[in-house]
């Protein structure tokens, strides 16, 4: 979610599910102004989902920026999904690594936390927050 997609969001109904357990934030006195100000401004979202569609938006943004690299090798057994994906997408055949770099770690240890989450709601099946993305060298060039 972009920054720019709050106000949207916020006219809309709200459908987020929230973790049972709470976290105690304190702000500095500018920031707690500012959220006040739009907890005014859209009285039909309290501050908690306001605060959480920030967050949300900060995140996404931040892990965007984050670098990503090469990571491990999708091995020879699994040389046959590298010539599909290559194939299917309509480029010359090149080795695909999952991605790796900080975005590749904050997305492999979110999806770990995310699972735990779930788990403690008692989902035990959820699907995972970010799927597994494979990587070639000109992608990073790019």
């Amino acid at each position: 979610m972009q920054t720019s997609h709050l106000h949207d969001q916020w006219a809309a109904p709200d459908n987020n599910r929230l973790t049972p357990k709470q976290f105690s934030l304190r702000f500095p006195v500018h920031i707690a102004a500012k959220i006040a100000a739009l907890c005014e401004m859209y009285p039909h979202k309290n501050r908690t989902q306001i605060v959480a569609d920030l967050l949300a938006a900060a995140l996404d943004d931040l892990e965007k920026s984050l670098p990503q690299a090469l990571g491990e090798p999708i091995g020879r057994e699994d040389e046959h999904i590298q010539e599909e994906i290559a194939h299917h997408e309509g480029c010359d055949y090149e080795p695909l690594f999952c991605l790796g770099g900080p975005r590749g770690r904050f997305r492999y240890i979110a999806n770990r936390h995310y699972d735990e989450l779930e788990r403690e709601m008692g989902n035990e099946g959820a699907s995972v927050l970010y799927p597994e993305i494979w990587i070639t060298e000109s992608d990073l060039k790019r």
